[in-house]
């Protein structure tokens, strides 16, 4: 038989052309043919070492695991307490010798100063009696300052819309009350009139870098309902920032509708 040149065993060819023990391929003639492959070869061997190992190997039984030793009980034994030591006494050091405490002096008696004698010349000091005093609650009260209550001015007669006319004379109170009895109709009949109208500074209000110059009036009534804005030019711009709130002015100015306020433009102070 030839020999194998990878494994070097004496070996047959099997079908697929390898060797029967190591799988080489063997392309030579030489080589005696054998009628299986390499892969059921290598089956039989497999299925061989299996039954030759089976059969060698005995059946190991398991060793039976041991029984848990049981626990010993604890034993509980009576100690008595010990016994309280005495404790030792401190030893007493002798303190310092006693001091004899010095007694206090008795106090020397006070002896009365005689009597002052007065002469037929000398006549003895007469202490005048003190003013009384008087307490807060006997003191009478102070009188309170009298409140004067000023009057207020009586109210303006009403006007009707029939007597409107241009350039009349017109206060902020009875403005008030045209437009709360009839605000389309006095606008109608205010249209394109110049007013002069009386009433009393509320509000100030300029602003010479937005072109802003205008006072809100209002009139003596506490419950106004309509107050008047009236807007000034340029010119009329130094006199306007000198009002003050409360000051009472007369203005003449031109009609201007109404929204908030009843408005007045080209005003001037008169």
């Amino acid at each position: 038989m030839a020999a194998c040149p990878n494994c070097g065993r004496q070996t047959l060819r099997t079908k697929d052309w390898a060797c029967q023990w190591c799988g080489y391929p063997l392309i030579s003639r030489a080589f005696k043919k054998i009628d299986k492959t390499f892969k059921e070869l290598q089956e039989e061997r497999s299925l061989a070492l299996r039954s030759v190992e089976a059969e060698t190997e005995p059946e190991l039984e398991p060793e039976p695991e041991p029984a848990p030793e049981p626990r010993p009980r604890p034993v509980f034994r009576h100690v008595p307490s010990p016994e309280p030591r005495p404790e030792p006494e401190p030893e007493r050091k002798p303190g310092p010798p006693i001091r004899p405490v010095a007694r206090p002096e008795p106090e020397p008696e006070m002896k009365s100063l005689p009597e002052p004698v007065t002469t037929p010349e000398q006549k003895p000091m007469v202490i005048p009696p003190a003013a009384p005093i008087i307490l807060p609650e006997s003191m009478p009260p102070e009188p309170k300052p009298e409140i004067k209550i000023e009057p207020e001015p009586p109210p303006e007669p009403p006007i009707k819309l029939e007597a409107i006319s241009d350039g009349m004379e017109i206060s902020a109170d009875q403005l008030d009350a045209l437009y709360r009895a009839d605000k389309s109709g006095a606008n109608a009949k205010f249209s394109g009139k110049t007013l002069v109208v009386k009433g009393r500074v509320e509000k100030v209000f300029v602003r010479e870098h937005l072109e802003i110059r205008y006072i809100v009036l209002t009139g003596t009534g506490k419950r106004m309902m309509w107050s008047l804005r009236c807007t000034f030019n340029k010119e009329d711009s130094s006199k306007v920032s000198r009002l003050n709130e409360g000051d009472t002015v007369t203005v003449v100015g031109k009609y201007d509708g109404y929204s908030k306020n009843i408005m007045f433009k080209d005003c001037r102070l008169v």
